[in-house]
């Protein structure tokens, strides 16, 4: 008989209180190819499930569906097994465990438990932010560059696209040669070792120093985060085959991680046998896709399409469900059956950030007026005054054990950035206030965080005035909406569009402390930021290729 495993919430704790033992947590995903294994070899095991059974509460956790459990409990991926005090309060973890190293664990975690009993303290304000909190995360990266391999550290290798993101960016101020080669290096070995030959997409990660041994799960947050590196980088390097890698990457995903009517999808589950036979076994039955659909896989994936809509002119058609499904600004995290959490740090930041790069290029006001429900939600029910940063999640629903609140530095860092973006778009300087306290009072433990490269671009965002536009023109005009699409691909991702409401099409630019005379022609936009200096010349070219449209993708689709 295996585990019996009990549903994460406060009964499980409740029960674990009545009998005098600890929790023992088991994280794991659909696509995780090591828990699958785990399953097997550990989990199944008829030792391990009596020892278990003795000792501990036993509770299974999908990441997928509570990532907010997984961002409070993981060890650095799944699969996590942790074990928990009644109360909640983490005594000891690990990853990967084997049948004789589970008992092992449970034995010393159960020993520990007894003799501490100690309680988590609840985090209070952290540091305050170094006045070079940018300086400092950049210099920490640029120390863990693999200037042989690219990337970062050793094994593993994960694209860690907060971290070129932040680089590339301060790239584009600085015009650092030392920095462009670390982000193309790293850029060039994803492609060369992460990109899947056979079906397309990324894999999320690579085992070895060298990035052999990819790990084939693909994950919808992955794929979208890292196609928004590659249009980013791709533009600001005029770099054509980056912005190639991330179409094909985005076109994977409309085909594979999307139902008929564009619904984004969870994943695609690791298979390495079927990767290792290669592309000529094409009667292979296709890896699994999990179809069921979150609000944080769902925002990134619309945010990095019309990013692409922004370089090539191609809608992929993703549909936002991440906005429909939240009018009252609290956006459910699962939208396929029984939503159990809402409003999510993570889900509400990058539902905000997807729905200003939608705003950018369609200038409706609704989207703005969404995204201030979400953030105006967020602050009322996530903003914590003493700790002057933002709760992973909401207070517990019934039903749910009562933790002490965490502040992940990933998601604070993500809203930091959305709030400053909407400050500027929504012309309210209080987002921007909440924005800078964040990043003040995270800020000391950013230096040094695997996550701090969040807090950082929320730092430059903050500290480097952003291309601002205000522009004239009926929004369902093709010839004002190339004139938004032109300063987001010439002036990055991060370019404040106010869209005016006037009739005829035109455009006011100010880069800096330069401001451009009114201009009517996205053609003539381009060809001026050129001789400028304030966008490469290849920027031209990348730019005017509008991509195979609908007609293009559909029978991609069909083929």
């Amino acid at each position: 008989m295996g585990i019996r495993w009990a549903e994460w919430g406060e009964a499980a704790f409740a029960f674990a209180r009545a009998e005098g033992k600890p929790v023992l947590l088991s994280l794991t995903a659909g696509w995780c190819h090591a828990c699958h294994r785990m399953d097997e070899e550990t989990w199944e095991d008829p030792g391990v499930a009596a020892a278990v059974e003795r000792a501990a509460v036993p509770v299974r956790v999908d990441a997928d569906a509570r990532p907010d459990v997984y961002a409070r409990y993981h060890l650095g991926g799944l699969p996590t097994t942790a074990l928990l005090t009644e109360a909640g309060e983490f005594v000891r973890g690990g990853t990967f465990l084997s049948a004789q190293e589970l008992r092992r664990f449970l034995d010393a975690s159960v020993a520990d438990w007894r003799a501490q009993r100690r309680p988590r303290e609840r985090p209070a304000a952290a540091a305050a932010a170094p006045a070079s909190l940018v300086d400092e995360v950049v210099a920490r990266l640029v120390r863990r560059a693999d200037a042989e391999h690219g990337g970062f550290g050793v094994a593993p290798k994960l694209p860690e696209t907060e971290a070129l993101t932040l680089l590339l960016r301060r790239w584009r101020v600085s015009r650092d040669g030392a920095l462009e080669r670390l982000v193309r290096g790293s850029l060039d070995a994803i492609a060369a070792h992460l990109a899947d030959a056979r079906d397309g997409g990324f894999f999320r990660y690579a085992a070895g120093a060298d990035w052999t041994g990819p790990h084939t799960e693909k994950l919808a947050l992955d794929q979208a985060q890292i196609a928004w590196l590659f249009l980013e980088a791709g533009a600001a390097f005029a770099e054509p085959r980056y912005v190639a890698a991330a179409r094909a990457a985005l076109g994977h995903a409309r085909r594979r991680l999307a139902d008929a009517e564009g619904r984004v999808l969870a994943s695609v589950a690791a298979d390495p046998a079927y990767y290792a036979r290669g592309p000529a076994a094409a009667t292979d039955e296709m890896p699994a896709v999990d179809r069921r659909r979150f609000a944080d896989g769902s925002a990134a994936m619309v945010a990095a399409a019309k990013l692409a809509l922004a370089l090539t002119g191609e809608d992929l058609g993703f549909l936002p469900e991440f906005r429909t499904a939240a009018p009252s600004g609290a956006i459910p995290h699962r939208f396929d059956g029984e939503a159990p959490v809402h409003g999510l740090l993570r889900d509400q930041a990058l539902g905000v950030t997807a729905a200003l790069g939608e705003y950018r290029l369609r200038g409706d006001r609704a989207l703005l007026e969404w995204a201030e429900r979400v953030v105006e939600w967020s602050i009322g029910h996530l903003w914590d005054e003493q700790a002057s940063a933002f709760r992973a999640a909401p207070a517990a629903p019934a039903g749910e054990p009562d933790l002490p609140p965490i502040f992940p530095l990933l998601g604070n860092g993500e809203m930091a950035a959305a709030l400053a973006d909407l400050a500027d778009h929504a012309g309210d300087p209080e987002y921007r206030r909440y924005a800078e306290r964040l990043v003040a009072a995270l800020g000391g433990r950013a230096v040094r965080s695997p996550a701090g490269p969040a807090l950082a671009l929320a730092a430059l965002r903050l500290d480097d005035k952003p291309p601002e536009a205000d522009l004239d023109g009926d929004p369902a005009d093709p010839r004002a909406r190339a004139l938004a699409r032109a300063v987001v691909a010439a002036l990055g991702p991060t370019a404040v569009v106010r869209w005016t409401g006037a009739a005829a099409p035109g455009l006011t630019l100010c880069v800096r402390d330069l401001c451009l005379p009114p201009l009517a022609d996205a053609g003539e936009l381009l060809e001026t930021l050129v001789d400028l200096e304030l966008a490469p010349r290849g920027i031209l070219s990348i730019w005017s290729s509008s991509g195979p449209g609908q007609a293009g993708l559909a029978s991609e689709e069909a083929s």
